[in-house]
């Protein structure tokens, strides 16, 4: 039978004999057991190993004096959780006070010695009452029998990795009973200086540190364009505008639709006559001579006739002028035939003056023709004026001549006064059946380059920070809404949130710390954020003093807990 497989003794022969009569019961018999010798060196993945090869559910880990396995409570728990993981009950068997108070700590049964375990020997370290408690004595050892291999061989002290070396030599003098006391003074100096230096020296702290984070936001915010403004203005919210000119042209053929009556005088020409001898005759211009059928005509000038004369013996010889005359009436009824014209004008003396025409009037005339009216221009200056704002438009479209960091706003377009290659005021009357006009203009737009705007918004969230926060710059996402127009004023609406985290300082915060018990470090500490702090050795319950010590890790900021109602 081997150390690892041993059983605990105690059990009663297969087949003796029944008890006698009123004799006591035997103790009933543990489950069988499995007892693993450990050697100083054996780390705690040895050890668990060699608990998941234990055929038997009951483990027994045998320790001798200074096994490193023993130094900490957490190897213990990890012993008790592999073995919990494969449905067995381990129990620690150490002579080692100390390791035995660390395995009790962890919630395992202890025993001092082989012999206790198998219930040979008082046991005063299991956990419990009763037999093998602590402070009372288990049932008594049965005796062994050296034939009986159903007991568990008792190894008095732990294997060796390597035999031990035989002395070489001559044998060592006695030590001198003055000199052992002396060393062992020293011996006792050396451990205790030792101890103050380990506790001085070996502790160590590792703080993993999540700082506190909240939510700044959303901030509902309104930016504006404005084309006057030529710098961005933070404290107002409002960025600059431009105008962008544009260079349109319009060429259009238009229908005359006015009609022209045309109406003319007929004109010609009368001859006065002035038979008398006693005077002369003035016929003023704009005298009036007709025909016998009422047609009149104005002198066209002033006339004066001289006085009749007398050709012997008794002719009189009439004095003669001819002046221009045009009909009163326009039309053809002035167009009048030689010597019709011949009533002289009113207040004349019939006797002695006369007028006749010695050829026909002419140019007399009445007819309808087409020309340009007013209401033909009006319609086409207005035609002209949309065609400019759809060339406008239409260059809008394809980005002419606008930058590419720059938004335009259709809404906001304006054209300038149109230029006419004629004046079409000049057109109004031309006895034409169309006419062209031909205009150019300079039409505007309002554009904004709208880089600036989240800018604007992350300045007005930074502003809302936390004295000792700062403002997680990839948190930041501004939401930028369809702007609106009134005008030539573009507002933009903008949401925008972020996350502030506390600032730390780590080299402050662990000269604030160090020294400190655990529970005024996490005080301390979590005033900054969620902490998480381990001590080694686990038995340390402060803070190094020593900052070299001391390990302080930032982790992945924490949410700032709701505020209690």
């Amino acid at each position: 039978m081997t150390n690892d497989d041993a059983a605990p003794g105690g059990t009663p022969a297969s087949g003796g004999e029944p008890a006698p009569e009123g004799a006591t019961s035997p103790v009933p018999a543990p489950a069988p057991a499995t007892l693993i010798y450990l050697d100083v060196d054996d780390e705690i993945t040895s050890a668990a190993a060699r608990i998941r090869l234990a055929a038997a559910d009951r483990v027994a880990i045998v320790l001798p004096y200074g096994s490193r396995l023993a130094t900490s409570r957490i190897n213990f728990r990890l012993l008790a959780r592999e073995a919990v993981e494969r449905g067995k009950q381990i129990e620690v068997i150490c002579a080692d006070a100390s390791a035995r108070a660390l395995a009790l700590a962890a919630g395992l049964p202890v025993h001092a010695s082989v012999a206790a375990f198998e219930g040979r020997a008082t046991d005063t370290t299991a956990p419990g009452t009763g037999a093998g408690g602590i402070g009372e004595k288990g049932p008594p050892a049965p005796t062994a029998d050296p034939d009986d291999d159903t007991q568990t061989r008792v190894i008095a002290t732990p294997r060796r990795s390597t035999p031990r070396v035989p002395i070489v030599g001559p044998p060592r003098p006695p030590i001198r009973t003055g000199v052992a006391v002396g060393i062992g003074l020293a011996v006792i100096l050396v451990v205790i200086v030792g101890g103050f230096l380990a506790a001085e020296l070996l502790p160590s702290a590792t703080i993993v540190l999540h700082p506190r984070s909240a939510q700044i936001g959303p901030l509902e915010l309104t930016i504006e364009a404005h084309p006057d403004a030529t710098v961005v203005d933070a404290e107002n919210l409002v960025i600059p505008a431009r105008r962008i000119t544009f260079d349109v042209a319009a060429t259009q053929t238009f229908p005359a639709t006015g009609v022209k009556v045309i109406d003319s005088k007929a004109t010609g020409n009368v001859t006065f006559s002035n038979f008398d001898t006693g005077g002369a005759n003035r016929i003023d211009a704009g005298s009036i001579v007709k025909t016998p059928s009422g047609v009149e005509f104005q002198t066209l000038a002033t006339v004066t006739l001289p006085n009749a004369t007398i050709q012997f013996p008794f002719t009189i010889v009439p004095s003669t002028s001819t002046v221009g005359v045009q009909a009163i009436d326009a039309g053809p009824s002035g167009n009048v035939g030689n010597n019709e014209i011949t009533v002289i004008p009113k207040g004349e003396n019939k006797r002695l003056l006369t007028v006749t025409n010695e050829q026909a009037t002419s140019g007399g005339d009445s007819r309808q023709a087409t020309e340009v009216s007013q209401a033909d221009i009006d319609a086409a200056t207005a035609a002209i004026q949309a065609a400019l704002l759809a060339d406008l438009d239409a260059q809008l479209v394809a980005g002419t001549g606008v930058p590419a960091n720059v938004t335009t706003f259709p809404a906001t377009h304006a054209l300038g006064d149109a230029t006419y290659a004629t004046d079409p005021a000049d057109l109004v009357g031309t006895e034409v059946t169309e006419f062209s006009l031909d205009a150019t203009a300079q039409g505007t737009v309002i554009g904004v380059d709208p880089s600036p705007i989240g800018d604007l918004a992350r300045g007005r969230l930074t502003s809302k920070v936390t004295q000792g926060w700062t403002l997680v710059d990839a948190s930041v996402q501004p939401v930028i809404g369809t702007p609106t127009v009134a005008g030539e004023v573009v507002s933009y609406p903008v949401t925008i949130a972020g996350t502030q985290i506390h600032d730390v300082d780590e080299a402050a915060l662990i000269a604030q710390i160090k020294g400190l018990i655990l529970a005024d470090a996490r005080n301390r500490l979590g005033a900054y954020g969620d902490v998480e702090i381990s001590l080694w050795p686990d038995w340390v319950d402060r803070i190094p003093t020593r900052t070299d010590r001391i390990t302080l890790t930032l982790g992945d900021p924490q949410p700032s807990p709701a505020p209690t109602p």
